[in-house]
């Protein structure tokens, strides 16, 4: 106590206060807690994995009805036009489908057997064209799946002018 000064009492340092709320930690590791939790995902789990499964297999179905609409073929069929070869392969499926359907009806005209014929040997070579560009890279594949679609635009053509008659133009 030199120098004339009142000597001050110091105050003790209190611990931190204790909120009302106990911390994350101290709520995730209680056990009563962690029982409530376990035992209410036991009960929502299988309802919620159910409806998750059904949500996606609902999706899934819609996804596969837009693609099978756009490539023209059944829902059913949708898997074996995957990919970027897809469309092609669905449409030279079409056409071959088409071309044998106009056989069989009209097979005593010897023009539309000598088309089948001609029509069904092209799309023999395009489709093996189609199964070539699998292992092209993106950019030749493209190319060469423009070239085989425009070959098949030639050939929807032809079959066209059989089914419905030459074009009035």
């Amino acid at each position: 106590m030199a120098f004339g000064r009142k000597a001050r009492k110091k105050k003790p340092v209190k611990p931190p206060k204790q909120s009302a709320r106990p911390g994350f930690f101290t709520m995730v590791t209680d056990p009563r807690t962690v029982l409530r939790v376990v035992t209410a995902i036991r009960v929502a789990g299988p309802l919620v994995a159910a409806g998750a499964m059904q949500a996606s297999t609902s999706v899934r179905g819609l996804l596969d009805e837009q693609r099978a609409k756009h490539l023209g073929v059944p829902v059913d069929d949708v898997a074996a036009y995957k990919g970027p070869t897809g469309p092609a392969r669905a449409r030279i499926a079409g056409l071959s489908s088409a071309i044998d359907e106009l056989r069989a009806r009209r097979s005593g005209d010897t023009a539309v057997i000598r088309f089948a014929d001609k029509a069904t040997t092209r799309l023999t070579d395009l489709t093996a064209a189609v199964d070539a560009t699998v292992s092209m890279p993106p950019g030749t594949r493209g190319a060469a799946l423009r070239a085989v679609n425009s070959d098949l635009d030639r050939v929807d053509a032809e079959l066209m002018t059989f089914l419905v008659g030459p074009r009035s133009s």
